[in-house]
């Protein structure tokens, strides 16, 4: 018997609330003031945040995840496209210059149909291809499917230095030479996630084998010889319930369930499968930090929140690129006011709650505005989380405002 589990399900949404959660993107004018190309570039980064969560449980999950970028009714839109799906055609040392991807798949009669899109780019020309084949390979018009009639075969754009579009891969080390492709979070742990599998068939077993049931004698029975399907009756052959000697005929047998052993057992191999896939205590197992100081509780947390910020940097990476991609589309197609490639920057705000006291930060940083150490620009920065020329000018027209109080009193 088969018993399911969503251990691995687990690990990819227990990280991707941990990198996600109270965390947020901004694209501003290179002078920190909008613009409309960074207007832009925002409207269609926050679409791609709004599903980070879901995004980066799937980078987990298949080891990598590709966001396409492209302009419908000119509005930035976006496909997500997983690495099962994808192939990487054209590498320049770690930069990847060619790729090829199942776009989507139409099925026309008996027919099953797929889209291919192969993306390449060549001294600074980006080209992208579409192609329809069937399970043979054979090329079709792309008209052999009505909805993708519309679909443009083939189109380039020139100065371009990247290709447009944004591969997230998985931080985990797939023990190769070549990183080329990412890993799922648990690769290398498959024989301590089939031992948990065991565990709970065992378990499950354990509890199948101790259900109440009804004995029967088969005396009782009718013509048919036949009992209920659902496992509360069972049918024994015997002489009626007292033996031949008179004693009982039932002699019960009824052992302790032995789940805390299952549970010590199951327990155990969490624990090996978060050293395993290395993170700390907690995502599988109970956390250990119930009556934890600050201190403790940051150093009980570390491997995970190493995890977490080696996701958070290929995210970093992937919205630079989409970031870039959405400003070659938007001057291609003429969706902003031309000639202001780059004019955009990109700040992201991560959370670091569960890892830091904010108490205890802002104290230190009180306690060195308070010597002289740091300006004061710096703490109103970290607590409102404004820029530092934007927290100065708060300070200047905060004592502004207390001087003209003085002097009306």
């Amino acid at each position: 018997m088969k018993v399911p589990t969503r251990v691995p399900i687990l690990f990819q949404i227990a990280h991707a609330n941990k990198v996600c959660a109270d965390s947020t993107i901004t694209v501003t004018a290179p002078n920190g003031g909008p613009t409309a190309r960074s207007e832009f570039i925002d409207k269609a980064l926050q679409k791609v945040w709004a599903k980070l969560k879901k995004i980066t449980a799937q980078t987990l999950g298949k080891g990598g995840v590709v966001i396409v970028p492209y302009i419908s009714g000119n509005k930035p839109q976006f496909d997500v496209v997983g690495q099962e799906r994808m192939c990487i055609t054209g590498l320049d040392g770690d930069d990847i210059t060619g790729m090829s991807l199942i776009a989507d798949y139409a099925t026309v009669g008996d027919v099953t149909y797929y889209r291919i899109t192969d993306y390449s780019l060549e001294n600074g020309v980006h080209t992208i291809r579409n192609r329809a084949i069937d399970k043979t390979g054979a090329i079709y018009p792309m008209s052999i499917v009505p909805q993708w009639a519309d679909i443009t075969e083939e189109f380039s754009i020139q100065g371009v230095k990247q290709l447009l579009l944004a591969y997230i891969k998985s931080p985990i080390d797939n023990r190769k030479d070549k990183d080329i492709y990412g890993v799922p979070i648990t690769y290398g742990s498959e024989a301590i996630i089939e031992e948990l599998y065991k565990c709970l068939e065992d378990f499950a077993q354990e509890f199948e084998l101790k259900r109440a049931f009804v004995g029967v004698d088969e005396l009782l029975l009718g013509k048919d010889n036949k009992l209920p399907a659902n496992g509360l009756f069972k049918k024994f052959s015997g002489s009626g319930a007292l033996k031949a000697d008179g004693e009982s005929f039932w002699e019960i047998f009824d052992p302790a369930i032995r789940d805390s052993s299952y549970k010590n057992r199951y327990d155990m191999l969490c624990a090996q499968l978060e050293q395993s896939i290395g993170t700390s205590r907690g995502i599988l197992t109970e956390p250990t930090t119930a009556t934890a100081t600050a201190t403790e509780i940051k150093a009980a947390n570390y491997d995970t929140f190493c995890l977490v910020d080696d996701i958070r940097k290929a995210l970093e990476v992937a919205f630079q690129q989409l970031a870039y991609a959405y400003d070659v589309l938007a001057e291609a197609f003429g969706l902003t006011p031309a000639g202001a490639r780059g004019q955009y920057a990109i700040s992201f705000d991560w959370d670091y709650s569960a890892l830091e006291s904010t108490t205890e930060t802002f104290n230190q940083l009180s306690e060195l505005e308070s010597r002289g150490l740091i300006r004061s620009a710096r703490l109103v920065s970290w607590v409102t989380g404004l820029s530092l020329e934007e927290a100065q000018r708060e300070i200047d027209e905060a004592r502004a405002m207390s001087t003209r109080v003085e002097e009306l009193i």
